[in-house]
C-alpha cells in the first residue's frame, strides 16, 4: 500500500507581478483621462485594454503550489486563480541525493561546490518562513537541480521517514542565517 500526503503552499506575489498590476491600473487610468480630455475612442480602447490587463495581472497574483508525496516521489503542481492546475515538476525519490535546509551551511557548501546548480523555487517566497524551506538536491538529465519546497510540520515528518538517509531534516542547524 502506498503512503500519501499532500500540502498546499500559497505563493506570495513577487515584485514583477505587482509591477504588472500597477502598470495595468495606470493604463486604465490613462484611458479614463483620455476619455475625459482627449478622444473617446482612444480612451475607451486604453481603458478596455487596461481592464483586460488588470484581470490577468490579478489572476497571476493568486497562485499556490501543491506538493503530492506518494512514498518517496513528489509531484509539484502550480494552481493559478484556484482553478487552473499545471504539473510543474516531478521529484523521483531515487534521484534525490540530499535534502538540505535552505538557510543552512550545508546548502551554501552545495552551491559553492556546484557553480552550475539550477534552483527551482516552489516556496511561498515569504522570507519569515525560510526555516521551513528545504532544498531537494537531485540529478535531472545530467544537471544538478535544487528543488525548493516549503514544508509544514506534518510534511516534514513524512519527508523524514522517506528521506532519512539523504539529510537530517529535523536536526538541521537552523541557527545559521545568511
Amino acid at each position: 500500500m502506498d503512503n500519501y500526503i499532500e500540502q498546499i503552499v500559497k505563493k506570495n506575489p513577487d515584485a514583477k507581478q505587482r509591477l504588472w498590476l500597477v502598470g495595468a491600473i495606470l493604463v486604465t487610468m490613462l484611458g479614463v483621462a483620455a476619455i475625459l480630455c482627449y478622444d473617446m475612442s482612444v480612451g475607451l480602447m486604453l481603458a478596455a485594454g487596461g481592464g483586460f490587463l488588470i484581470y490577468f495581472a490579478k489572476n497571476a497574483q493568486s497562485m499556490e503550489y501543491e506538493y503530492v508525496f506518494v512514498n518517496a516521489d513528489c509531484d509539484i503542481a502550480r494552481i493559478s486563480n484556484k482553478q487552473n492546475r499545471k504539473e510543474v515538476y516531478s521529484l523521483k525519490g531515487g534521484d534525490v541525493q540530499k535534502v538540505l535546509q535552505y538557510n543552512s551551511q550545508q546548502f551554501d557548501n552545495e552551491r559553492e561546490a556546484n557553480a552550475n546548480l539550477i534552483i527551482k523555487d516552489f516556496t511561498s517566497g515569504d522570507k519569515t518562513k525560510e526555516n521551513d524551506w528545504y532544498m531537494f538536491i537531485t540529478n535531472d538529465n545530467g544537471k544538478t537541480v535544487a528543488v525548493g519546497l516549503e514544508l509544514d510540520a506534518r510534511t516534514k515528518t513524512y519527508v523524514e521517514t522517506y528521506y532519512k538517509n539523504k539529510g537530517n531534516i529535523s536536526g538541521v542547524n537552523s541557527s545559521y542565517k545568511r
